[in-house]
């Protein structure tokens, strides 16, 4: 099964009447009847204006934590580990080398490398991705290793050859608004 959503978010409650502010994002749900499945949500943020950052996309993964099933005539549907995700921030050159696998110009992101390396403060993240091997679509993968030591997390998923597309299309059209939307004071 796959769903493809738009979450809103909202960083407060707001004064009656006051319209919600809604952070769009694509969610796209890939549950296994084993629970081995995952989920991937990808948000493109925009910072305010005078923040000294540079505007990225920002990609979650979370494991499946439980199967559907049915709790007597009611269906329960499978969830989602979000408190346990695992979140990278893509910028504009993470963006053009999945570009590169999504057009068929790379075999995997990040070269011979074997994926593009992150790191912050507290960890390491490699992001995996390329096209898969075994069955039609694209294989997705984020592993992080805390800097203190410890276990190696990791979830991956594989995507469509439909959600590929798409994926293109949001790439290509958010590393645009990326590099210049100030310019055009869209936002």
């Amino acid at each position: 099964m796959n769903a493809t959503d738009t979450a809103p978010t909202t960083a407060a409650t707001p004064a009656p009447g006051t319209p919600k502010s809604y952070t769009p994002r694509l969610a796209l749900y890939h549950p296994t009847g084993t629970g081995g499945g995952a989920a991937l949500q990808l948000e493109l943020r925009f910072n305010r204006s005078g923040e000294d950052r540079y505007d990225c996309f920002f990609l979650d993964l979370a494991a499946q934590k439980s199967a559907s099933g049915r709790d007597g005539d009611k269906r329960v549907p499978a969830t989602f580990d979000w408190e346990s995700k695992l979140t990278v921030k893509l910028g504009f050159s993470d963006v053009c080398e999945l570009l590169m696998v999504l057009e068929g110009q790379a075999e995997r992101a990040g070269g011979q490398r074997n994926g593009l390396y992150h790191e912050n403060g507290k960890s390491s993240t490699v992001i995996s991705f390329q096209k898969s091997a075994d069955r039609a679509g694209y294989f997705l993968g984020l592993s992080r290793k805390a800097k203190e030591g410890g276990q190696v997390t990791r979830v991956q998923i594989v995507l469509s050859e439909t959600e590929a597309i798409g994926l293109r299309c949001l790439f290509q059209t958010g590393l645009f608004f990326m590099t210049f939307r100030h310019a055009l004071d869209v936002v």
